[in-house]
């Protein structure tokens, strides 16, 4: 059995945050040619699930970053949470440091009211202004962020702790480089935390077993599978994990220089289809391997 992983941001949807037809009707031929094709990526399975049934598709889906595997029929096949005092101690140090952050359990991605306007009218200030196109798209990226399903608005992170839920992965964000990278120095020395970005302006924290190529890994394993003739898919930091597992590794046309170097090929854009056109090229491939 072939698996195709493929990301969701910057990869599979385009900038209007929509799976073109052109990426529908590959996939749908991957998977008529016996292709398990599984979406990941560190979005929560339930709004994976709600972009999925608009396109008319259903795949395996690993989530929030590895830290979650549901199947088709949206049954939970693994999950690997943070403990909720690691929890505690992360937004606490970003709650005190006035970062913008978002939660993810298994129920929703929690956030401060407070901490979501100032980020909003950040945005909204940025906008405003002459930017180069670079951080044009980064500010556009931020604010399609906001499409996710699953918000949920609290007063303090005192409402998030005090949820009965799992805690899959922490989100922060900020415009300010050397704010973020002080938040990345400061999480990156936790043993028990997996910590990636999957653009410019952002961090995302994991447990340490809770990686995009470590659930493709374990996909694999419980489908009696193999990567062995596998494809990835991906665009930015936290795809390198699955792209490094796998035998074909496709960065996107819009992925930065790091991430094409690292891969055995580049595709064309996510808003030229790319990922259509590397699953062709890949059916292609093997079927005269075959």
């Amino acid at each position: 059995m072939a698996f195709i992983a493929i990301d969701l941001d910057g990869t599979l949807l385009n900038h209007q945050n929509e799976i073109s037809e052109e990426n529908i009707k590959a996939i749908k031929y991957a998977q008529e040619k016996g292709i398990e094709v599984v979406i990941s990526t560190g979005r929560a399975h339930f709004d994976v699930q709600t972009i999925c049934e608009k396109a008319g598709i259903s795949t395996f889906v690993i989530g929030t970053n590895g830290s979650t595997i549901h199947s088709k029929d949206g049954k939970k096949v693994s999950s690997i949470t943070i403990a909720k005092e690691r929890v505690e101690e992360i937004v606490k140090w970003l709650d005190d440091r006035n970062y913008y952050y978002e939660v993810f359990t298994d129920k929703a991605i929690y956030t401060i009211k407070k901490g979501r306007e100032q980020f909003q009218n950040e945005i909204n200030h940025l906008k405003s202004l002459d930017l180069d196109e670079d951080m044009k798209e980064l500010v556009d990226v931020a604010e399609r962020q906001f499409d996710q399903f699953g918000y949920v608005l609290v007063e303090n992170y005192h409402d998030i702790l005090n949820q009965e839920e799992e805690f899959f992965n922490i989100l922060t964000c900020s415009f300010d480089k050397k704010k973020l990278e002080e938040a990345w120095n400061q999480f990156k020395e936790i043993n028990e935390l997996m910590v990636v970005s999957s653009a410019d302006h952002n961090i995302e924290m994991t447990n340490k077993n809770a990686s995009k190529g470590l659930a493709l890994e374990k996909l694999a394993f419980l489908m009696n599978g193999s990567l062995e003739q596998a494809m990835a898919i991906g665009d930015s930091n936290n795809d390198v994990s699955m792209l490094q597992k796998v035998r074909y590794s496709v960065a996107m046309g819009n992925a930065n220089d790091d991430i094409k170097a690292i891969c055995t090929m580049t595709t064309l854009s996510n808003d030229k289809n790319g990922v259509a056109h590397a699953i062709y090229k890949y059916m292609d491939n093997l079927a005269v391997s075959k």
